[in-house]
């Protein structure tokens, strides 16, 4: 039996097809993404990269609770399927909020993620993988159409007290409309009425 190709940093920069890398697992500790059919590899976050992914995700999964017409559905595990690139390109958000995600067709066994996409998706950045996430997704992200605001969470200053960069997509304006919120400081999300986060908060509620 052939054995499963685990990804880790001597794969970065390696050129696969959609189907090579969906056969592919990853190396316990990295985290592997598929852009313009160049495999990329990242370090895991650290305890505190967690932390933040758990509290928000939690904060948007209640808020949709209340809210079904804004989200139906939020994960931590999904790929962002990027139309229009030179070849497969899958960047995989911490967080994705989905307002239309039709949940008895993904059961479907031949489901893949090129049928939903996001209406918000959230990384957290530290300073050992913030690039990606402030460039290179940034772009991938705007070209995602559906995707009406990508949120940054900047644990560069400190791990326990984040900015929140919220990048939004507002019409007539051919690049995101950014702004940054100081810790303790509330958002209300232009595209997401009844939306408001104060990481502050989220931070007592841990």
């Amino acid at each position: 039996t052939r054995r499963r190709r685990l990804l880790g940093p001597r794969d970065y920069g390696r050129v696969m097809t959609l189907e090579e890398f969906e056969a592919c697992g990853e190396r316990p500790g990295y985290v592997a993404e598929l852009i313009d059919g160049v495999v990329h590899v990242s370090p895991s976050g650290k305890p505190y990269h967690h932390n933040w992914q758990s509290a928000i995700g939690f904060a948007l999964t209640e808020f949709s609770r209340g809210h079904p017409s804004v989200f139906n559905h939020v994960t931590f595990d999904n790929d962002v399927v990027i139309p229009g690139r030179p070849a497969a390109s899958r960047p995989r958000p911490d967080i994705a909020a989905y307002r239309d995600f039709r949940l008895k067709e993904s059961f479907r066994r031949g489901a893949d993620w090129a049928e939903f996409c996001p209406v918000l998706v959230v990384e957290i950045i530290s300073r050992r993988r913030a690039r990606k996430d402030t460039t290179r997704n940034r772009q991938l992200y705007w070209f995602a159409g559906g995707i009406a605001e990508y949120w940054i969470i900047d644990t560069r200053p400190d791990p326990a007290k984040p900015a929140l960069i919220a990048l939004a997509r507002t019409a007539g304006r051919p690049e995101w409309e950014e702004r940054r919120i100081g810790f303790g400081e509330a958002y209300r999300a232009p595209s997401f009425e009844g939306l408001s986060i104060n990481l502050k908060d989220l931070a007592r509620g841990n």
